[in-house]
Order: C-alpha cells, then structure tokens, then sequence
C-alpha cells in the first residue's frame, strides 16, 4: 500500500572534465598519497607523477557533481529533511565526508549519511530508509564517476553521472514536481553538461519496495519476472524499467514494452532509465515498476511507483486478474560514446 512517500522533482547531469577542487595542487598531492596508501595492500599502485597537474584523468568529485543539482530539485524556501548520498564507485577524494558537505549546501542542512558497498542496491536501500526514517522530505542522490586512477577487476562506469530525485509525504502540499526539462541536455546524446530537469508529469507514489539478499544468478531470473507479475498484478498499464544487469537474465516473454538502462552504468543506469521512462510518459502518467541485480552480491532490489492522483496502487490484485508476462527490451540509452569526457 501507499505509504505517502512520492518521487516530486528528479534531475540528473553527465560530468565531463576534471574536478574543478583538484586545481588546488595542495588537494592533489593530498589525494595521491591517500589513494596511494589505500591501494598499497592490496598489491594496486598510483601511477607517479598522475596528479602533477590537473587533468580529465583524475575522476570526479561526487560533492561537486551532487552540489550543482541540487538547486535543480530543492528550491531555497522547501527545505529537506534527509539527504542520501549513494554510490559504489569512491570517488577522487575518498577521504571526504562528502554527505556532510552536502548536508551544509543544501537547504535545511539535513541528517546526512552515504551509503556504498552495496553496488547497485545502494540506491534502493537509501529509498528504502527515507520510507522508514519518518521525514516529510528526503533528498535521494547517487553518483558514479568513470576514472579510477589504478587497475580494476572489471570495467568500471562508462559516465560521469549524477541523478537526485526528491521524495516527500502526501502530507506535504508545498512541494509539487510541475514543469519541464531545464538546462543542458544531456540524455540518451550526451551532448553536453549541466543539470537536466525532468518533467515527471505529476507526483509517483511509492507502492512498494522490496530487496531480496543472496540471490544467486540462477535464480534471479525467475525471482525478479515473480516479482513484476506480482506488483504489476495483470495489468497492461505498467511501465518495467530494469537495470542493464538485470535485463541481461531478463526471461522476456509476453506483452508489454521493457526498458533498460544503460549498461556500464550500475549505480545511476536504473534510475536515468527510470527518469526516462517517467518523462516520455508524462502526458499520461502510469505505473511503473523498476528492478535492479547486484550481481557481485546478489541483491535483487524491487520498486514499484504509481501516479498520485489514482487511487488504485501498482500491486492491488482482483481475484479474477491474471498476470500477463512482459516482451521486449528497450534500451533507455543508445549513445554507443562510451567515454567518461
């Protein structure tokens, strides 16, 4: 059921460039002998000489990248509650507290805290505590920068990107979404830089949240479609948006469009898909339900949000409605430019 929770302002940027404090060569020496110490034992190394001056080749700094979007979804009179800071990727300055500083730049200087090593789950875990947490408005952001400056294991993101999406009780009537996109755009293009606003066409209420742990990649398949048929409960209406990880085990039978985020993109990929979704069916809001796997630790993370103004959840299920399976994969992203600028 409806908890009062509702997505009411989103926005998103892609980051190209270095990190506009790494000028300071202070920070830079700083940073080289932090990130040096940290790969150290575990047999990783900073190149020398990599932070002399400034350079694209450094990554990002998720205060800077989560500071200018900010205004784009929390205006100066509707202060928030709580801020969630989310991301799997540590970013150039791994040693900062960076939800703190966010906390003291954002109006109402929240609670604060980050939330990592959960992969692509993060996200969805810090929803899942803005639903427990009580507040009457919660700032969601999460982050991923695409430069680390030692060797990993896998591919690490494909973009710089950021997407902060505001929630806030029914109870809260200041707060509407209203209005269209603003500022540069950057979407399925990536033509450019700058916070990008995201007309959600009315509020979406959270109808349900659901994280299933140990989930084994046999397994998630069947788990995620019994989830979607019981939230989506045989209606034709509902919107599935899937992260790349996820689509990629996705079984794909049946009748209604999927859409996918982008792959290489695991903590903000779901979501930019979602904020997609959420626009191109602004003029005529409907359900959607939007899942992620975290494969490295088997999470399975589940969302299902329903335009405000019905009064029939995502989830609510006749005796006589059956489910209907979903068909094909529609990739939210086709920007085949797989650099991080």
């Amino acid at each position: 059921m409806d908890d009062g929770l509702r997505l009411l302002r989103a926005a998103r940027s892609t980051t190209t460039g270095p990190a506009a404090l790494l000028g300071d060569p202070v920070l830079r020496e700083r940073t080289a002998g932090y990130l040096a110490d940290l790969t150290r034992p575990y047999g990783l190394s900073v190149p020398g000489g990599l932070f002399d001056a400034p350079s694209g080749a450094f990554g990002q700094s998720y205060g800077e990248m989560a500071a200018e979007l900010i205004p784009a979804v929390v205006p100066p009179d509707e202060p928030v509650d709580l801020l969630v800071l989310a991301f799997a990727v540590h970013d150039v300055l791994p040693g900062r507290a960076t939800a703190a500083y966010l906390s003291h730049v954002c109006p109402g200087t929240p609670m604060s805290f980050a939330l990592c090593d959960q992969g692509s789950a993060a996200a969805f875990t810090g929803l899942r505590i803005a639903r427990e947490y009580g507040c009457r408005r919660a700032l969601l952001v999460t982050a991923e920068q695409a430069v680390l400056p030692y060797d990993t294991a896998v591919p690490g993101p494909a973009r710089h990107r950021t997407v902060a999406m505001l929630y806030g009780t029914a109870a809260d009537d200041s707060t509407r979404s209203g209005g269209g996109a603003s500022g540069t755009d950057n979407g399925d293009g990536g033509t450019g830089c700058g916070p990008e606003r995201i007309d959600l066409g009315g509020d979406a209420g959270v109808t349900a949240l659901r994280q299933h742990a140990d989930v084994r990649a046999d397994d998630v398949a069947a788990l995620a479609a019994a989830e979607v048929r019981e939230l989506t409960a045989g209606r034709t209406d509902v919107a599935v948006v899937l992260g790349a990880d996820l689509a990629a085990v996705w079984p794909g039978p049946g009748g209604g469009a999927v859409t996918t985020g982008p792959e290489r993109q695991p903590s903000t990929g779901v979501w930019w898909a979602l904020l997609d979704r959420l626009a191109e069916d602004a003029a005529r809001p409907r359900p959607v339900v939007t899942a992620d796997y975290e494969p490295g630790l088997g999470y399975l993370s589940v969302v299902a949000l329903a335009p405000a103004v019905r009064s029939e959840p995502v989830g609510e299920r006749g005796a006589d409605e059956r489910a209907q399976p979903l068909v094909r994969l529609r990739g939210a992203d086709c920007d085949p430019d797989p650099g991080a600028g």
